[in-house]
């Protein structure tokens, strides 16, 4: 029975190959392709070098205008296209995909000024490639891990990335060789699991590890450790912790200050201007939950001190839901908090206790006689004092005591982008055909990209990708698609975006129920 969103990516600890390998580039093109606010010709164009020997040659146009770049004047077309700078193979995880995998996961970051781009593999490597041709400027595979999130320091100088292994480290590494500067053990706070036997390919998520990794414009770390294992009789534990290091890997502040606690930790966002920060607290333990935590619900503290300043849980939607869990549709912006939840609701929550607004958008409702719903699974305030979250596939909520083996229906709220105002008013929503995947926003805060995962109804392979949308000005959201990027695989939900438009996302392989096979590639690819 299907019940609930389905299962996230897993990991397995393989080593890929020596540093120096080269990124795939697309094949170049013969004719001039004209994209968002530029022009792709061939090399000798003046432009900025992009993967697969072009040039892109920043310049606007307009439709049907004659276009001269690098020798060759083609027509400029009616809208933009969308296509790859270049690709980042990250190895075969072929053999993962056919025994169940769905969605292996992936990290990148942009480096601060753009010219380079960090990724971190399941696989367990750190790289960093040229931000423009993909060119592998140092690549390093960890031992017995895989890579959770990978960041940047203000100055571009360093690497952080943080694993989920027996040791959890959070590694400092030169960003010019990935040499290491210095490491910070996360399991002497969680404790150690050992390594699962390759043949569990869900065994990884037992391993502590560093679900979030932020940096904060000071230089100093903020680092969510999780762990959640099994201890034997059907018992589990879990041990999690908030701590801020310095840029030397010193534990400036811990929460809770004196153990870890009793419950999950994930997915950190700040607010530096307001000082605080906001994650998703959860429980997989066996045995009371400790009183004094949030559970399935989301915490806020003080940057500085580490102390609480607030907590928000949001009561299940009975009958057809006993928990109301929140996932990564969580923010805190000023005095107010986002907490999106897995029964279909996003709530904003002023901090002051004063009340709030709720969002009714993927509640359950009954087809027949099997209720449906679609969960809030990502969602962030934007610059503008705006409000984006995206509902999840229909699913049958989680423990309903219903015979069905799959939702009869789509609920109405399915699979939608959802877009509100500064005041609180739903200004535009975008329903896509592939699952949407994850919400990123451009660091200006004019853009926001989505990716396209993959699909519950059949395997198109011309409807994967990312999708652009301009966040100002007026319009649907069919008008305000600025790019619709075509990937061969579904993209995983962590993208990365700059202001000048490049997209960097993961392409991740899929068992193609009709072919047989597992089709496409594990890579990092880099659109405009």
């Amino acid at each position: 029975m299907r019940h609930g969103p389905p299962m996230l990516a897993t990991w397995a600890c393989l080593l890929l190959a020596a540093c120096g390998s080269e990124p795939e580039a697309p094949t170049p093109s013969e004719r001039l392709v004209f994209v968002r606010d530029g022009v792709l010709g061939g090399g000798g164009s003046g432009g900025q070098a992009v993967g697969g020997a072009r040039e892109l040659v920043t310049r606007a146009w307009t439709p049907g205008e004659s276009v001269t770049v690098g020798g060759r004047t083609d027509a400029a077309p009616r809208s933009p296209e969308c296509v790859p700078l270049f690709h980042v193979d990250l190895g075969d995880v072929d053999s993962l995909i056919s025994r169940g995998v769905s969605t292996p996961g992936t990290a990148v970051a942009w480096s601060p000024d753009g010219a380079s781009l960090a990724i971190g593999s399941y696989l367990g490597e750190v790289l960093v490639v040229d931000g423009w041709t993909g060119a592998v400027r140092a690549r390093r595979t960890l031992a017995e891990t895989m890579i959770k999130r990978v960041a940047w320091s203000p100055d571009g100088a360093v690497v952080y990335a943080s694993e989920q292994s027996p040791d959890a480290f959070v590694h400092a590494l030169e960003a010019r060789d990935l040499t290491s500067r210095w490491s910070f053990r996360l399991a002497d706070d969680l404790d150690t699991s050992p390594a699962p036997p390759e043949t569990d390919v869900y065994g990884v998520f037992t391993l502590p590890a560093g679900y979030g990794l932020e940096v904060m414009e000071t230089g100093d770390l903020i680092v969510v450790g999780t762990h959640a294992w099994p201890v034997g009789d059907g018992e589990s534990r879990n041990k999690s912790r908030v701590l801020r290091l310095t840029p030397n890997g010193e534990v400036r502040a811990r929460f809770p200050k004196d153990a870890p606690a009793d419950a999950t930790f994930r997915f950190p966002r700040l607010d530096e201007v307001e000082d605080r920060m906001i994650f998703a607290v959860g429980r997989s333990a066996t045995g009371p939950a400790p009183p004094d935590l949030p559970i399935d619900g989301v915490q806020v503290l003080d940057l500085e001190t580490m102390e609480p300043v607030f907590h928000h849980v949001g009561e299940p939607m009975r009958p057809h839901f006993k928990r109301a869990y929140s996932w990564e549709a969580i923010d805190v912006q000023g005095d107010r908090l986002l907490a999106g939840f897995g029964d279909g609701r996003a709530q904003i929550v002023n901090l002051d206790g004063s009340g709030g607004t709720t969002h009714a958008l993927g509640t359950a409702i009954v087809s027949g006689d099997v209720p449906i719903a679609a969960s809030v699974g990502w969602g962030r305030f934007l610059k503008s004092g705006g409000l984006a979250v995206n509902t999840g596939t229909t699913n049958i909520p989680w423990g309903s005591d219903v015979a069905a083996s799959r939702p009869p229906a789509a609920h109405p709220g399915e699979n939608t982008l959802w877009v509100y105002g500064a005041d609180g008013e739903l200004d535009w929503t975008f329903r896509g055909e592939p699952a949407i995947q994850g919400i990123t926003t451009s660091p200006d805060g004019e853009h926001l990209v989505i990716g396209g995962g993959p699909r519950t109804t059949d395997h198109r392979r011309d409807l994967f990708g990312a999708f652009v949308f301009r966040l100002g000005g007026d319009g649907t959201g069919q008008e305000r698609l600025v790019a619709s990027c075509p990937t061969e695989s579904p993209v995983f939900f962590r993208h990365a975006l700059r202001d000048d438009g490049r997209v960097a996302v993961s392409e991740v392989p899929y068992q193609d129920e009709t072919a047989g096979a597992v089709l496409g590639e594990y890579r990092v690819t880099v659109l405009r």
